[in-house]
């Protein structure tokens, strides 16, 4: 993020505002909030303009793999080509401390994070329920 927030210096010195929608999973079980957000991400791997954007963050070998997967027709095996690295920096899972401190992260390096809340036990409205809770 911080080579990105580079681009844009001068526009955050004008006073535009700066916010990124972050998937975002509350859940102990780390693999399977990982799991969730994985399947969230399979929509925006899918798009040119966003593998690009990655790329250019430094992400060219994890979207290499995804456009082999791409290209060989097999969407159901996007999940399993996206590293561990890539989710963590595009995406936040885990309890309840942890989303919380990785929203404070992106607010302290200038981005106003909006949590796109996902469950592993619920719908979205049980996920908010959590968010706003981790607040309480």
């Amino acid at each position: 993020v911080a080579a990105q927030l580079d681009r844009v210096t001068g526009a955050r010195r004008d006073g535009f505002w700066l916010a990124n929608m972050i998937p975002c999973v509350i859940d102990e079980d780390r693999r399977a909030a990982a799991a969730i957000n994985r399947r969230t991400m399979t929509t925006y791997v899918g798009l040119p303009n966003y593998r690009n954007a990655w790329r250019e963050a430094g992400y060219a070998e994890e979207m290499d793999a995804i456009e082999a997967v791409l290209d060989a027709g097999e969407r159901d095996r996007l999940t399993e080509v996206m590293s561990d690295h890539w989710l963590a920096d595009c995406t936040l899972y885990g309890s309840i401390e942890e989303v919380r401190a990785g929203l404070e992260a992106w607010r302290d390096i200038g981005v106003e994070p909006i949590a796109v809340m996902s469950s592993t036990s619920g719908g979205q409205h049980h996920a908010i329920r959590q968010l706003f809770e981790a607040y309480d």
